[in-house]
């Protein structure tokens, strides 16, 4: 599938209302292929419909979005096709499966060719030992399970993976041990990589580049780094910018 614009997202005034309540309020978003880009914002600023938006599980009220160059309205099964999603949504994994029997589900469905093999792959890729994947999810670390989802995510190659909130109830081994797997996902799986967070340090760790939203709000668009030299100065210019009052 191909596109000439060279951006994995772009958003014009992207907007998403609930009756009078304004969720997403003009996001507009450039992002190019291959980055790992934070999306950084508090409980309640609109990150989680922003990329429900984004993947086509809430059309918009106004602007628009493309992924690729596919446009999540008039082109909503193509860019299903293109995304991976890991969100609390999708986070409870099978507990009376094991994980090849919970990702051979989902090969089988795709229509993957050799469901084992491409199960493996994963499992592979995610560093999901080979004495767990006979095991139960249900006696996994929660590390493990977000590791197990984030395989799921991955099938099929997509090409824009959006990840609301992965290390959300991580003790901080299995919060490093995530950061490390999103990273060497970047680098070695070459697949555009949208990181929801209200976590700074967790941004700030993985992506150079970053939006933050505010009340729906794009406030900051940017590079990570120019937000402050080390982690308190970061979080410091974070708060003036996620508590600012209009």
């Amino acid at each position: 599938m191909s596109d000439t614009t060279g951006y994995a997202i772009e958003t014009n005034g992207l907007t998403r209302r609930f009756g009078s309540f304004v969720a997403v309020d003009q996001v507009t978003l450039k992002i190019p292929k291959g980055q790992l880009y934070g999306f950084l914002g508090l409980n309640g600023a609109g990150k989680t419909t922003t990329i429900r938006v984004l993947t086509t599980l809430l059309p918009p009220s106004a602007g628009s979005a493309q992924l690729w160059g596919q446009d999540v309205v008039k082109q909503p099964l193509a860019v299903r096709k293109l995304v991976g999603l890991v969100s609390d949504e999708t986070s409870e994994s099978q507990s009376t499966w094991t994980a090849r029997e919970y990702l051979g589900y989902f090969a089988r469905i795709r229509h993957l060719p050799d469901p084992a093999a491409e199960v493996e792959r994963l499992l592979d890729t995610v560093g999901l030992a080979a004495t767990f994947r006979g095991a139960l999810i249900g006696t996994y670390s929660t590390g493990m399970k977000r590791r197990v989802e984030i395989a799921r995510a991955l099938m099929g190659h997509p090409k824009v993976l959006f990840l609301d909130e992965p290390t959300r109830g991580l003790d901080l081994p299995a919060k490093r041990e995530t950061w490390k797997l999103l990273r060497d996902l970047a680098a070695q799986e070459q697949v555009t990589t949208f990181l929801s967070s209200h976590d700074a340090q967790e941004i700030r760790s993985l992506c150079s580049e970053i939006s933050v939203i505010a009340k729906g709000k794009i406030v900051y668009t940017g590079a990570t780094r120019d937000l402050g030299a080390d982690l308190d100065a970061f979080e410091e210019r974070l708060i003036e910018l996620l508590t600012h009052q209009d």
